[in-house]
This record gives structure tokens, sequence and C-alpha cells, in this order.
């Protein structure tokens, strides 16, 4: 098969180093040559959010690095958007196809992709051994460019907070009467409150923020109550308790275990979006029962198997549809698209910067 021509010859990246993640740069190379069963894919939009920072601070943890390998000493950080194929050396895909999925941080990005009647997979060796719901891309069905913008923030978060709802009312929080959420002003700390909120019998919810944004978490569809984190010693809180770590706070945690103690009865580590700390995630305190950490590929895979391959995706999906309608429409939305602007809103997002009211969208797609 002849690949189909191409709108420009370079591509953009996004290159952020994997022992500094604030040191990055902006990079641009020529297009490699397709090889059969490979394409191109032009990439317009991605959603940056903390999920991104948790990528890249659990990079070689959990295998993030490996999705879209750099030189050595440097990584691209996945992010879920849409791309559409400009160039194809494969049946599996045709010039003019569009999908949802990750991507790496960049204009262009080369998959190669087998086709699963809609959706297709990224069948590259070095994916292989990866996570499988990262290497699915869903063909685009959006109606417009703004509704794929807020499904670029969702998706990926929803999916993620559905499955931990489902997780704890499974095992029934533990007889816990109070879930506390650190992060709460994340977003996917506030969809994991929407769908627990949505249970007729649950334990009351609490967001744990900082001082500045307890205002705005306390406003948020989900939470009952929002304590600062300053306020953990003194907050008043019905026990037996469990803490959702969307942190990774090391100090955080040990504030939340010295405050109850073993009324603390389970721990569960969900994603890290604090940079200089990341390491509450595995850390261990005395006391205050159970600690997991909590991926959700797992779960889905086992969740999958459980309730079915088709039925599974349909229930997150009406949820997800029922959360973007009812809630993130409205949020305002920041776009970046020149080279230093990307760099600028990384490094926002990294030192926790960036507003939690609204949502950043970006691209490295050059004109």
């Amino acid at each position: 098969m002849v690949p189909a021509s191409v709108e420009r010859v370079h591509t953009t990246d996004l290159l952020v180093r994997r022992d500094d993640h604030r040191r990055c740069e902006v990079r641009e190379s020529e297009f490699a040559p397709l090889r059969e069963g490979q394409a191109r894919f032009r990439v317009d939009r991605f959603a940056l959010t903390s999920n991104n920072v948790t990528y890249a601070l659990l990079g070689d943890v959990m295998g993030y690095w490996g999705f879209y390998p750099a030189e050595d000493g440097w990584g691209q950080v996945p992010a879920w958007g849409f791309a559409e194929v400009i160039e194809s050396a494969t049946g599996a895909v045709a010039v003019g196809d569009r999908f949802y999925g990750y991507w790496p941080m960049s204009s262009h990005a080369i998959l190669e992709p087998v086709a699963h009647g809609g959706p297709v997979v990224d069948d590259a060796e070095h994916r292989r051994a990866l996570p499988a719901m990262y290497n699915n891309y869903l063909p685009a069905s959006a109606p417009d460019a703004h509704t794929e913008e807020l499904q670029s923030l969702i998706r990926p978060l929803f999916a993620s907070a559905w499955l931990i709802d489902d997780f704890l009312a499974a095992q029934g929080f533990r007889d816990a009467a109070t879930v506390l959420i650190t992060s709460a002003s994340s977003k996917t700390a506030a969809a994991t409150a929407w769908c627990l909120a949505r249970r007729a019998e649950r334990p009351a919810l609490v967001g744990l923020t900082s001082a500045a944004n307890t205002e705005f978490v306390a406003g948020l569809a989900g939470y009952d109550r929002a304590v600062a984190y300053s306020d953990i010693a003194s907050a008043d809180l019905a026990g037996p308790v469990m803490l959702i770590d969307i942190a990774g706070s090391a100090d955080i945690r040990r504030a939340v275990h010295e405050r109850f103690g073993d009324g603390l009865s389970w721990t569960l580590g969900v994603g890290g979006t604090h940079m200089s700390e990341i390491s509450g995630l595995a850390a261990p305190q005395e006391g205050g029962g159970e600690s997991e950490i909590f991926f959700a590929p797992t779960y889905l895979e086992q969740r999958t198997a459980e309730i079915g391959s088709r039925e599974l995706p349909e229930m997150i999906s009406g949820a997800e549809s029922e959360y973007l309608e009812g809630v993130a429409r409205t949020w305002p939305i920041t776009r970046a698209s020149e080279p230093d602007a990307v760099r600028a809103a990384w490094i926002d997002q990294v030192d926790g910067k960036r507003d939690p009211a609204g949502g950043t969208i970006l691209s490295l797609v050059r004109s």
C-alpha cells in the first residue's frame, strides 16, 4: 500500500526530563518514513490534567514512559485526546479517519493499528506488554470540537472515577462512615465524588483540599463537606474513616493517620498530584488499617470479564454522558497551541497552578 501524501514534514514534541518534570523542551524533528502496517496521525487536541502529572510521576513504576519512548533521560508524557489519520500504510485505517485515545504530547504520532470492529488497537511491539486499555483507540463521534474537548478532559478520569466507585461499593466501603478524598479539587477526585454521591446508601463524602480551594470544593456536586489540609487535626468526622488518596502526599497521609489512628480502616492510593511527595502512595504508616494501590487498568480487565466487553463500556459511557451534560458542559476551557504556551501550561500543571474550575486543552499542530 502506498502512503497518502503528507500535509507537513515535521513533528513537534513536548519532551520532559524523567528526573525533573519541570524541565521540558519543545523540539521539532523530521517525519520518519512509515513502514508497512503503520499509520501517521495528526494529534489535533489533548487534555492537560493532574492525570498527566501522575503519568510522569509513576512513569517508571507503572510503565507510562514506555508508550512513546524518547531518548535517554527524556520522556513523552501520554495524554488523552483526538487525532486524525494523515498517512496510512495499512488497511486498518484510512486517511481522514479520526480517533480518541492515548497520544503523546506531540503534533503527530505513529501507530501500528489493527482493526477490532470500529475501534483499533496499537499493536506496536513495545506496547504489547503494556495495559490494554491504553492501546485501544475509539472512532470519534463527537458532534463538534467543544464536545471533543470535554471528552478529552472527562473520559480518562471519569472511567477511573466510575471504577473506584464500583470497587468501593462492591466491598461495602469496608463499613466506613466517612470517605476522605485528597486533592479534592482535581477532576478525578470530583468525578469520583459525583459517582459515589449517586448511591442511595453511602458514607459521608469529605473533600480534603488546600485552604484556598475549600469554597470551590464545597460547591462541587458530590461532596458533603470540604476540609482544608491544615484543619485535618481538628476536623470532627464520624468514624470509621477510609481515605482515597489521589494527592500521593506523604505529609497529608501522615496527618490523616495521626488524626484518626485505628479509626482509619482503609487507605486506597489512586494517583499523585503532589510532585515532591509522591512517595506517599507507597509509604506505609503505623496503624490505620490496610493500605493498597488501586490500578484502574487491572480492575477494568476484571470487571470486563465479569460484566462483559460490551455491557461495561455502555454502563460507563452512560454515566459519563450524564456527567458531561450535567456538570462539565459549563466548564471554562483554556486553550494553548504555541510551543512556549504549551510548555508553560505543563510547568503550571506540575506546580499545581492550574485553575481547578476549568479545563486545559493543548495542541502542538502548526498550521
